[in-house]
């Protein structure tokens, strides 16, 4: 997300100029007295000059002479003493200057003067006063018009002092822009002389104004800005938020133009999109573009932030990402399009496919992150473990405390979870309470418990690991407070295990796919076998026990296996086999991959034809470039036993050989681009199909990324930005970096919740290694006595709950048993009490 600290730090002003009072032309303004106020009529509209008065050509203006206004012509000069022969010998060629008598340079020692400055009019060099608080421009007391005969006083001035405009203005509370002061700060005297302590008085006063964290002093962008001010030649103008806004769009166009440069010729590319409703109950279309460069680097863009007008339909949704298709010329380059399993999803798919040509094919492949979600909600459910709450529960009611004393009488995993949950809101409900729970930690990191929610994933699996970390504080916490219902036993807490041992490889491998910038594709049918793997294998473990908790977690385990296998037979019917074709493009799967038991022999044959059918076109392709002439090398004759010995040699297709030497050849343990990258020469019309296929990403996860981003856009102090404006930011935050770095992300942390920071640390793992939960796995030797020892065999325990992270170059077939890599813990079972 970019330095994105112009988003970080919101301007003094981001309204509408019409608002601005200064700015307002108050024309036959009528006094209490019965006569006009005739001081604003300059500052929208220039002044109409009789013909008689009008210069064709104005005096040029000396460069000791500075130009100000309350607009951005400043079409008035500044009266200063230290250039008085310059302003005189300016001023007297001009059509006031030589019919008027003002004497500038007059020792005007009222209390009045003090707030305003001398100006004149650069066309006429009409005498008028500008006032430092607001920037209005008055007539001259001094001046002398042929309509106006005679000194005309201050009392227009005074008055002009009292008005709600400059008041406001001389209070900070709107009137003068911040563009406008800094443009005639240089020219006010400075009263207060520059000190550290003066310096700083005014940091706080700027932050705490306008709610900005502390941390914005010590932010690289801030300081940067100053270094770039300083390096300039004269002191920098502030621009207005006009001004910006019309700079914004210029640079969001003119990277909008060049955000596909380093797309190859002839490459195709995919893309992801979700929908996405602001705080402020805007909808958005997010649509990225996916695409191997040149280099084989593999690049994620953003094409679009497009607001989203009417229903949700798949045919109104289909108009927008043509729109984007059009604007960027790419309508025959798209492959495939990753969306998340909502039916208007596949309708905006079918929709579209309909208003493209009939010889261009879309693709849509379902988020894998998505589907495993999807199954693991199906498991929770069948427990009734799902969240019911939208968000954090951030208040402790007397209905809480009488659901929790209810839930304490219940004894299943619904309960043991709401124990937990009802214990997190009471802690972070109060912060007294929050100080006592984590002064029971005496050193970091100091946790406190988090409640899941039903909206952000793996929520529940956060909130048990949470909770196993800090397991030994909850009954001294409980005691002090007297609020024992919360507490758990130990059977309970043999639940948590359970459940954090099923659910880890959900949280893992959805975790892992949403972190990744790399290609994924490839990666799809390890991830569906190895989840297969890990709830048939804990299917078997349960189809043991007899205690009833755990028979409800086999029943469960069912539920997300059926959802899983659902999802899992959709890619049979996905066009071309793109799962199938990335497989095998990867150098450590190859068509080896489907060798195993696990496939027979028809779907092996049907994969493979999949593979040259999708090939077929790169290599004709690839013939005709071959055989196209250059038009440099002109041809020459040969002998007649040349061509004897050469024979009638054409150029032929490298079917066989390269798909053949490529599928057949042994596995390699390295990244599909590098391998690409470092054989096209060897294998060119696979690694021209191999660029196209594995830029389709598995999942929609950079798309949820960005929404994090704009939810950081669209803060609550920034409630006035239309759409547009905030596409714009999007576009212009994500055309250079897609991502907040690091430091970026914790300054935005002020932004944050504590319970959402609370999430996001979990999330990350930013913890020691010695806080670490460990949990027991689900036991072979527990109950044994009432199974038959005939039935009982040795079954590799799910205590591996820190289960490998999935990595590209990791070969997981179908059927390799999956280690832990640490050695499981012996544990005694006499604790426990056989049913």
């Amino acid at each position: 997300s970019q330095s994105q600290y112009s988003d970080f730090v919101p301007s003094l002003y981001d309204g509408n100029t019409e608002t601005l009072g200064y700015l307002t032309p108050l024309r036959n303004t009528t006094t209490s007295s019965g006569s006009q106020n005739q001081y604003l009529i300059d500052t929208l509209e220039p002044y109409s000059e009789p013909d008689f008065l009008r210069l064709v050509d104005p005096p040029p203006i000396p460069d000791s002479l500075l130009r100000v206004g309350p607009n951005r012509r400043k079409e008035y000069l500044l009266y200063d003493n230290m250039a008085h022969d310059d302003w005189v010998k300016w001023w007297i060629e001009t059509d006031f200057g030589r019919e008027s008598k003002v004497v500038w340079d007059l020792n005007r020692s009222g209390d009045v003067w003090q707030e305003y400055n001398q100006v004149a009019s650069i066309k006429n060099g009409m005498p008028k006063v500008m006032c430092k608080r607001c920037g209005a421009i008055l007539e001259h007391p001094m001046n002398s018009l042929p309509t106006k005969k005679g000194y005309q006083g201050t009392s227009t001035i005074k008055k002009h002092l009292g008005t709600a405009n400059c008041i406001r203005a001389g209070q900070g509370k709107g009137g003068l822009g911040i563009s406008r002061f800094l443009k005639t700060k240089s020219t006010i005297p400075v009263e207060i002389p520059f000190s550290q302590e003066y310096w700083e008085e005014e940091l706080l006063q700027f932050t705490t104004i306008n709610r900005l964290p502390m941390q914005l002093f010590e932010a690289p962008g801030l300081s940067k800005i100053i270094r770039i001010a300083r390096s300039a030649p004269s002191e920098p103008l502030i621009p207005s938020a006009k001004t910006m806004r019309r700079r914004l769009h210029s640079i969001v166009e003119t990277r909008q133009q060049s955000a596909l440069r380093t797309l190859p010729p002839n490459t195709k590319l995919s893309l992801a999109l979700d929908c996405w409703t602001s705080p402020y109950n805007q909808a958005f279309m997010a649509i990225t573009a996916y695409f191997v460069d040149t280099n084989w680097m593999y690049q994620e863009v953003l094409l679009g932030f497009k607001p989203v007008h009417g229903v949700h339909s798949g045919s109104n949704l289909s108009q927008i990402v043509l729109q984007i298709l059009e604007q960027y010329q790419i309508e025959d380059r798209i492959y495939g399009i990753t969306t998340d399993n909502a039916t208007n999803n596949k309708t905006m798919i079918e929709a579209l496919q309909q208003s493209l040509p009939p010889d261009i094919t879309v693709i849509r492949i379902p988020c894998l992150a998505h589907v495993i979600q999807l199954s693991l909600n199906e498991l929770l459910g069948k427990l009734k473990a799902s969240p019911q709450n939208e968000d954090t529960e951030t208040r402790w009611t007397e209905q809480h405390s009488a659901a929790a004393k209810k839930n304490a009488q219940n004894y299943s995993i619904t309960a043991t979870l709401n124990k937990i949950r009802y214990l997190a809101i009471y802690v972070n409900a109060s912060p007294q309470r929050r100080e006592t729970f984590l002064q029971l930690q005496p050193k970091e990191p100091r946790l406190v418990p988090v409640q899941d929610v039903k909206t952000r994933w793996n929520s529940t699996f956060l909130m048990l690991r949470r909770a196993k970390r800090i397991r030994l504080l909850f009954e001294p916490f409980c005691e002090e407070y007297d609020c024992t219902e919360m507490l758990l036993t130990n059977d309970e807490w043999r639940q948590i295990d359970y459940l954090l041992c099923i659910t880890q490889p959900f949280f893992d491998y959805t975790t892992e796919l949403s972190k990744t910038k790399d290609v994924t594709t490839h990666l799809v049918f390890k991830l569906y076998n190895a989840l297969f793997n890990h709830l048939e294998q804990a299917k078997k473990q349960l189809k043991r026990k007899r205690i009833p908790w755990k028979q409800q977690m086999l029943t469960a385990l069912d539920a997300g296996h059926d959802k899983l296998r659902i999802h899992y037979a959709q890619t049979d019917h996905m066009r071309g086999h793109t799962f199938a074709v990335s497989t095998m493009l990867a150098p450590d799967s190859r068509f080896r991959f489907f060798l195993s038991e696990d496939w027979d022999h028809e779907w092996r044959v049907r994969y493979r034809r999949s593979f040259q059918t999708a090939l077929s076109p790169y290599q004709t392709r690839l013939l005709d470039n071959q055989s196209t002439p250059d038009p440099q090398t002109q041809p020459t004759s040969t002998s007649r036993l040349s061509k004897m010995l050469s024979g009638n040699q054409r150029a032929t297709k490298p079917t066989d050989d390269e798909v053949s030497q490529y599928l057949d050849g042994d596995l390699i343990e390295i990244e599909p681009l590098q391998y690409w990258r470092e054989n096209q020469s060897r294998f060119p019309a696979i690694a021209q199909l191999a660029r196209d296929i594995l830029s389709i990403p598995a999942t929609g996860a950079g798309v949820e990324r960005l929404f994090n981003t704009a939810r950081d856009i669209c803060h609550y102090r920034r409630g006035r930005m239309n759409s547009e404006t905030i596409e714009e930011h999007m576009l212009f935050l994500c055309s250079t970096r897609f991502n907040l770095k690091e430091a970026e992300t914790k300054e935005l942390e002020q932004y944050f919740s504590l319970q959402e920071i609370e999430a996001v640390r979990e999330l990350n793992m930013e913890y020691p290694e010695e806080v670490e939960v460990e949990m027991d796995g689900i036991s072979d030797h527990e109950e044994e006595d009432i199974v038959d020892p005939k039935e009982r065999e040795e079954i590799p325990s799910l205590d591996s709950h820190d289960h490998e992270e999935l990595q590209p170059t990791q070969s997981l077939l179908p059927s390799q048993p999956r280690h832990s890599g640490r050695k499981r813990k012996a544990r005694t079972d006499d604790i426990f009490e056989v049913y």
